[in-house]
């Protein structure tokens, strides 16, 4: 830079250096900027997916390194929720090592989250009375984020390896591939809850069951909430129906 401004001489010498002195920490600051939203003690290995559905990745993939974070964007925390898919790994898990949270924004200057809300419960990583976990997220970014292990272990490449999947589905409208998979999650999800296991799914955008068909129990094709199949109604039933309809 010394030599640069050195070469300019007269009057713009003084303006053009004070430009320069303004732009460099800006530029210095572009690179961390981009990593801003996976925050503190992950910059240097940090995946942020912008503009992405669905989707999925394997750990050995996502965190190469420790510590490592992915964080999931949503386009619009209005429009959208983001919905989450774990199945654990089978060994050698870590406990504590893996944290999964949303959070609104991330605070570059004091290095902090805003309207964090950790998942490490709804996850339980190493709880293999439940190989596969269920989340959704309301807020702007989900993150995962996998930690040094505890001092004196050691760590072999494969050790805890885990899958997760994610749809990002609209609250309104949802496309009907979106739906199919949601609701087969929230199938799952249901059939694997405990009273100290809960669902990690509240509500979805997605009407996954039909309801039963608005028939009487006096209704001899309709018996215990079970619509008889190839089930024809009395005569009496037929002729009271007819009167409803006006024939």
């Amino acid at each position: 830079m010394r030599s640069v401004v050195s070469q300019i001489s007269g009057p713009p010498r003084r303006p053009l250096l004070a430009l320069l002195l303004y732009l460099a920490p800006l530029l210095l600051m572009e690179g961390c900027c981009y990593a801003a939203p996976s925050g503190p003690e992950s910059d240097s290995c940090s995946t942020l997916v912008q503009s992405r559905f669905f989707g999925f990745f394997l750990s050995s993939s996502a965190f190469p390194s420790m510590p490592c974070s992915w964080t999931l964007q949503n386009p619009d925390p209005r429009r959208y929720t983001i919905f989450l898919k774990v199945t654990k790994p089978t060994e050698h898990c870590v406990p504590s090592q893996l944290r999964t949270f949303q959070y609104e924004s991330f605070l570059e200057t004091t290095r902090t989250y805003l309207g964090m809300e950790s998942f490490d419960e709804v996850v339980k990583l190493c709880d293999a009375s439940a190989p596969v976990a269920f989340l959704e997220a309301g807020k702007q970014f989900l993150q995962m984020r996998k930690g040094l292990p505890r001092a004196g272990k050691t760590m072999k490449d494969g050790d805890g390896d885990f899958k997760t999947e994610y749809l990002v589905v609209g609250k309104r409208n949802p496309s009907m591939a979106a739906c199919q998979m949601l609701c087969q999650w929230l199938e799952d999800c249901l059939a694997s809850s405990t009273s100290s296991r809960p669902c990690g799914i509240m509500q979805t955008p997605c009407t996954c069951w039909q309801p039963p068909p608005l028939l009487s129990e006096g209704d001899s094709c309709y018996h215990n909430g079970v619509y008889l199949e190839n089930c024809l109604p009395s005569v009496k039933e037929s002729g009271k129906n007819a009167e409803i309809n006006g024939e």
